[in-house]
């Protein structure tokens, strides 16, 4: 006359639990990133950086808050894995350097200054992100 314990779940009830445990969360970690090719430099590190550059130099300024400073920072991560030791590219935070900063007159971010081998031309200086396929075509046809 009786039902079984458990045979049926009741209409309209809630479905029961599994009785078996959720697996354990996986923790996997991304592999570890490779080193960067682009050094942070503060304002002494620079002008030694400038004084004895052997090859073309691009300076990155750029802060931490900053959204497109972030983008461009992989633009140039991209720029300095394809051209290797043909050009050497550092940044520098305008936040931890703002003497320096405010001495250069950087306002508007990131800004990049294109620095090549004969001091007697001029820094090249561009506001703003840039593709990394523009980055090389000023290295490789503006810094002769």
């Amino acid at each position: 006359s009786g039902r079984r314990a458990g045979a049926r779940r009741p209409r309209g009830g809630p479905p029961r639990a599994p009785t078996h445990p959720a697996p354990p969360p996986t923790t996997h970690q991304p592999p570890p990133s490779p080193p960067s090719q682009v050094e942070e430099l503060d304002a002494e590190g620079l002008e030694t950086a400038l004084a004895t550059r052997d090859r073309p130099l691009v300076v990155d300024f750029f802060a931490t808050w900053c959204g497109p400073c972030l983008l461009l920072a992989k633009e140039l991560e991209a720029v300095a894995a394809d051209l290797g030791d043909a050009v050497r590219i550092v940044k520098v935070d305008v936040d931890a350097n703002d003497e320096l900063a405010g001495s250069l007159a950087i306002q508007g971010l990131p800004t990049l200054v294109f620095v090549g081998l004969d001091p007697a031309k001029p820094a090249l200086r561009t506001e703003g992100l840039l593709p990394a396929a523009t980055i090389k075509d000023i290295i490789q046809n503006q810094l002769d």
